[in-house]
């Protein structure tokens, strides 16, 4: 699991928004529907692709996080937990 510095993702994630707002700032100057139609695809992905990137990180961070636990703990413990949550254990 990544330990390092969050802020690499960070600036990439600044970039690609800074694209989109000279994207937009250059459509405002010509002919708008043009170039939504050319750009429109790349500020989808852009909206998708960086929440998604930084939710996947805290999923890996909890996932790391409950398996030790689960490492930890007693087996009859996890047992319990088993039978009274089996959806989480799939």
């Amino acid at each position: 699991m990544e330990t390092g510095p969050n802020w690499p993702s960070a600036v990439v994630a600044l970039g690609f928004l800074a694209l989109v707002g000279v994207m937009f700032w250059k459509a405002a100057e010509g002919n708008f529907a043009e170039i939504w139609a050319g750009v429109g695809t790349v500020v989808g992905v852009v909206t998708g692709v960086i929440p998604a990137y930084f939710f996947r990180q805290d999923a890996k961070k909890a996932s790391a996080r409950a398996e030790a636990i689960a490492a930890a703990a007693a087996p009859e413990a996890v047992e319990a937990a088993r039978q009274s949550n089996p959806n989480a254990f799939r």
